[in-house]
């Protein structure tokens, strides 16, 4: 009798799923899935998810194994008996079918084809946090970086094999996207960093070639430095005090600023709360994006927000124009120290599809210029570093780990020097006043 049986390899936080298919000694063919799940999981001697599994998506998940593997027992149960060879490309093409991946106008070899096979996977990932799928914003980087991809192979002339994806590739690469499309190292970076996981996820998990400098660390992305726009506390102080009781979608957009600045929730978690989300003198949130709980006192601004409004939130609006009424905001409210950044500009250009082009361009510009929905959550973890202890600012920002929090907010290794120096500076001034109380004891 044919059994299926499905298992992991890998050791990994998140193993992909592969199937076994035997059937005494006629056959024994494997093939990888498009499934990964967190090991923690998986129970690879029963070859299914752990029944204490506490995990959300483990019906989804289930249901969706076992549907893969009446399928394959149903096929070949029509297959065998017609006489057709049971290998393991009849397997592999029995799983792009079930999970409507026909890959025949696609060369898997070739990082184009692969990149966008992998993004048509995407919904199918399953992340760190257990969930399945990927965010919208997500799968537009990686459908942005497909169409960078495909206009830098019609700018050579020539389709690139994963396998040569190598430094030359990256040289070139770097450059098209800076003379020919003008965007900063940190852009292309991201770029880079999304060529190098496709070709990473086709080497795990179908085994293609790939070029050992995306195996050996030497495909490096790039970086240049930000100027990081924060709003310190005498300006939220301004933005909080000033009148815009007859602009009121300005007074709106204001309430919810001085919210974020003091919460430091990320903006697609900011937009969303409630009034439900108040417990007593705490909010309580499951940021979207870890799917981490977050608990954070109320600050007194805040519950004079709220309490202006009887409990409630200021109404909803759009990240985007939020990100507008802000920079309109912080004008008006006398925000207008001049300063270096990075500002978006349009170029009187369109893509193919007759969409805007726009680009950042470094400059001195007034700092309501400069900001945006990103400043909540900056300005939160700027602002307490140094002044609280960094798990704490942590456990708000949702930041994993340190050099993630330094990172975020641009902290360099002079800046931390200074708060040390700062330091040792208050405990010698400690020290020499108790020395000098001690001098007056004796005296007396």
């Amino acid at each position: 009798m044919a059994t299926v049986k499905f298992y992991t390899k890998s050791k990994t936080e998140n193993a992909v799923i592969n199937i076994r298919f035997m059937q005494g000694r006629k056959f024994d063919i494997a093939r990888t899935t498009l499934l990964s799940i967190p090991n923690k999981y998986w129970d690879n001697k029963r070859g299914c998810v752990r029944s204490n599994a506490n995990w959300n998506g483990k019906v989804t998940f289930e249901k969706r194994l076992n549907n893969l593997r009446e399928q394959i027992k149903d096929k070949f149960n029509e297959d065998y008996t017609t006489g057709k060879e049971i290998n393991s490309e009849w397997l592999e093409n029995l799983i792009d079918d079930f999970f409507d991946q026909k890959t025949d106008d696609l060369n898997l070899k070739f990082v184009s084809d692969y990149s966008k096979y992998h993004l048509e996977n995407l919904p199918y990932k399953i992340l760190k946090n257990g969930t399945t799928g990927v965010q919208k914003a997500t799968a537009a980087k990686y459908q942005t970086s497909l169409n960078k991809l495909k206009e830098f192979e019609k700018f050579k002339k020539k389709k690139y094999l994963l396998s040569e994806v190598n430094m030359n590739f990256h040289r070139e690469f770097i450059a098209y996207l800076k003379e020919v499309h003008h965007l900063n190292y940190n852009s292309i970076g991201k770029y880079l960093t999304i060529v190098k996981t496709v070709c990473l996820d086709a080497y795990r998990t179908k085994g293609i070639k790939i070029n050992d400098a995306i195996l050996n660390g030497n495909f490096r992305t790039t970086k240049e430095a930000t100027n990081f726009i924060v709003l310190n506390e005498t300006e939220i102080d301004k933005i909080f005090n000033h009148n815009f009781s007859n602009t009121a979608y300005l007074d709106n957009a204001r309430n919810w600023l001085i919210i974020g600045v003091w919460l430091g929730a990320r903006v697609s978690d900011l937009l969303k709360l409630t009034s439900e989300n108040v417990k007593g003198d705490y909010l309580e949130y499951t940021a979207k994006k870890t799917g981490q709980k977050i608990v954070m006192p109320l600050h007194w601004q805040v519950s004079e927000i709220l309490t202006k409004l009887n409990g409630q939130f200021p109404y909803k609006l759009s990240s985007q124009k939020f990100n507008d009424y802000i920079k309109i905001v912080c004008e008006k409210a006398g925000i207008n120290e001049e300063i270096s950044g990075s500002k978006r500009i349009d170029t009187k250009k369109v893509d193919a599809k007759g969409n805007k082009i726009w680009r950042k361009v470094q400059d001195t510009y007034f700092k309501h210029q400069l900001v945006s929905s990103h400043i909540c959550r900056r300005s939160f973890a700027t602002n307490h570093y140094g002044k609280l202890p960094t798990p704490v600012i942590m456990s708000a920002t949702g930041h994993k780990t340190e050099k993630m929090l330094l990172n975020y907010i641009g902290k360099a290794p002079k800046e931390n020097a200074d708060v040390l120096a700062q330091f040792w500076k208050n405990s010698k001034a400690k020290r020499d006043k108790k020395a000098k109380m001690e001098v007056f004891r004796n005296a007396n």
